[in-house]
Formats: structure tokens, sequence, C-alpha cells
């Protein structure tokens, strides 16, 4: 009877495997259709923008960021590891009003080069959340402390959604700022930020990564951020962002009112939030230095997974780059695919001719404020 057991319950483990594996391939064949049919009904072939898409015709209310404040030399207390999304998607760690962080760049000398370009000093494209900022098309490989000195030749750089090169170098900026040491080793990848600006400049145009979740890490100067939770971004009825790469870009601007968090960060901020968290970038001038570091965790999986593979997907479609020019947008050429070239023709008409969309002028006040409000506490 023991043997005739066990042959039955292998029988029936081996039915139940089974049918385990045909369902789970089922669910998975059945997210990857409907994620190519969202990926052929939301794309920017099928749209058609105008500045009649981005009309500020509702209110926004302006929040702010949860924050966990931690004493000099002390975050290890306050964040032993990376920052569990079941306490919240948005976090921000910041020093103790008083300290101060401050970063010796001679730990960038050696080995730390990143690909940067160079701004364009003639450039009269205004200032955007919409649009590209003006960067020449070439890029140089250019040491990080360099730029933060200011010993490199012939003008502005800025690393953007750059590489550091040298693992030494991201280990010492991470003992710098005392961040958790084990977490290094579980993250897929970092986007170094790297400037010095005569006078500051929109550096990131209004965009959401769809696939990670990310940690910025501000080690020198300010940034003044807005961001958008992932409900407005993606909503239908808000800025109904659509797939670009692993990215996603408004199409219009919220047709109800809405929610912003208005931050500008400081030397020593540690900021978590999720996949799909909107956000566009002004970088102040002088010295700065911030690392977004990736991570993938299952919720950015479980929480839209069609979206999730939606991105995969684009991903795949668009990873062809060659050159691109739209002289009404842009100046200068830059490495583009077929969709972004559609998607930055779209653009022109929005601010191509120096004129920005009722919302976009709407965003952009409200930042400037929140930047002139930090620059001016900070000369006093």
């Amino acid at each position: 009877f023991f043997f005739f057991d066990i042959i039955i319950s292998s029988s029936i483990y081996k039915r139940m495997s089974k049918a385990i594996w045909v369902s789970t391939s089922a669910i998975a064949i059945g997210l990857l259709g409907v994620s190519f049919q969202t990926l052929l009904r939301k794309n920017w072939f099928r749209v058609t923008v105008s500045r009649d898409n981005f009309k500020a015709d509702y209110n926004h209310t302006i929040l702010s960021i949860p924050t966990i404040y931690y004493p000099k030399g002390k975050l290890l207390d306050v964040l032993p590891d990376w920052h569990d999304e079941r306490n919240g998607l948005f976090q921000l760690y910041r020093l103790m009003p008083g300290d101060e962080f401050k970063l010796d760049f001679d730990i960038l000398n050696d080995g730390t080069n990143l690909t940067a370009k160079k701004r364009i000093s003639d450039c009269n494209f205004p200032q955007s959340i919409m649009c590209r900022p003006c960067f020449e098309y070439e890029s140089s490989s250019v040491n990080a402390a360099d730029i933060l000195y200011d010993r490199q030749d012939g003008g502005e750089y800025s690393a953007a959604f750059a590489h550091i090169e040298s693992m030494t170098s991201i280990g010492q900026l991470w003992e710098a700022m005392q961040l958790p040491p084990h977490i290094l080793k579980t993250l897929l990848f970092e986007h170094a930020f790297v400037s010095n600006f005569k006078s500051g400049l929109m550096t990131a145009p209004m965009h959401a990564n769809s696939l990670t979740s990310s940690m910025a890490v501000q080690f020198v100067g300010k940034k003044t951020w807005i961001f958008f939770s992932s409900d407005v971004t993606r909503d239908s009825n808000m800025l109904n962002a659509f797939q670009v790469d692993s990215v996603v870009i408004p199409t219009q601007s919220p047709q109800d009112n809405y929610d912003i968090y208005v931050y500008t960060s400081q030397p020593g901020d540690v900021l978590f939030f999720a996949d799909n968290w909107g956000h566009t970038v002004y970088t102040h001038e002088g010295p700065n230095l911030m690392l977004n570091f990736r991570k993938l965790l299952i919720g950015n999986i479980l929480r839209r997974p069609i979206d999730w593979l939606h991105t995969i997907l684009a991903a795949l479609v668009t990873s062809n780059k060659k050159p691109f020019q739209n002289k009404k947008l842009h100046p200068a050429p830059f490495k583009s695919n077929y969709l972004r070239n559609t998607l930055h023709g779209i653009h022109s008409g929005l601010c191509g001719d120096g004129k920005l969309s009722e919302w976009d002028k709407l965003m952009m006040d409200v930042m400037m404020e929140d930047a002139s409000k930090q620059t001016t506490s900070r000369r006093i």
C-alpha cells in the first residue's frame, strides 16, 4: 500500500504540475497579447498633439514629500535597507536642519569618466517641461571631477543618464553618504547627472521610468523637481502618458483637478520613488552631482503588469538608434529612433516656435518660484 500511495501521489503531482505550467503559460501569453494590443493602441503614431492638448483648465494642489530627517553621519540608523515600498512609494531622507553634507570632489579624479555633452550657449529655445534642453549632438568622455571643478575646456558640459566607469568611485560615493553597504550589490544600474552651469537650466523634460524603482542621491548642488503620482501620469483622464523606449511621456495636461509634488533637493538628500512617477527637473547653477540608482522590485511588475510588459515590447521594437535632427525643435542632431522621431516632430508644435502651452508655462512658473526661493535662502 505504501508504494501504491507513492505512485498515485507522483501521478497527481505530475498532473498538477502540468496544469500549473499550462495555466501560467496561458496567463503569460494572454498578458503579452494584451500588452501588444496596448502597444498598437497607445503609441505616438496614433495621437495628434498640439498646444490645445495642454491647456491649464484645472487646479493643482502642491503636496509635500513625506520626509524623515537624520543627524549627520546617522543615515544608517533610519535607512538600514532599500526603502520598503509597503511603507509608501515616495519617501525623502534628509539631513537635520543645520547639518551639511560636503563631498570631496577628488574622489572622482581617478577613472571617473562619463559621457557628457556640451551646452549650446546661443540657444534661444525656451525653458520648458515638455521639450529637450539645448545640448550638442556629439558626446565626449569627460572626467566628473573636471566638470565639478570647471576644469574642462571649451564650454559647459553636462552628463545625463550617464554611467560612471569606475566601480571604486561609486563605492567611495556610497561610503561618503553612508548608505547601506549591502544594497549596492542588488542594484541594476545607476544613472549619473553631473554639471556645472553658469546659470540654471531645465535638464529633464517630463517623463517617467516605467520599469524600475529609483533612489536619487544628491551629492553636490541642488535640483528642483516636479513629481506626479503614477495615477496622474498614466490615467487617460490625466497626463495619459504613452510609451517611448523605457519611459512614458504625457500626451495631454490633466483633465481634472490634480496633485503635484514640488521639491528642491540639497546635498545629503536620498529620495525614493516608484515606477511611473512622472517628473521634470531643473538643475541649479554651480557644481552639481546626483546619482539615480535603479532597482527592479516585484512591485514594479505587479502594480501594472500590462504596462510593464508593454514597456519591454516598446523598448525592443524601438531599439534601433540613428542620428536625427528637427531644426524647428532643436539646433543639433541627437541619437534617436523612428518612434522618438515621431515624438519630437509632435513636440516641435508645442515649443518649436519659442512659445509654450498654457500648462507648460504654468508648471514652469511653479518650478521657478520654488527654485528662486531656494536660491535666495542659500545666498542669504
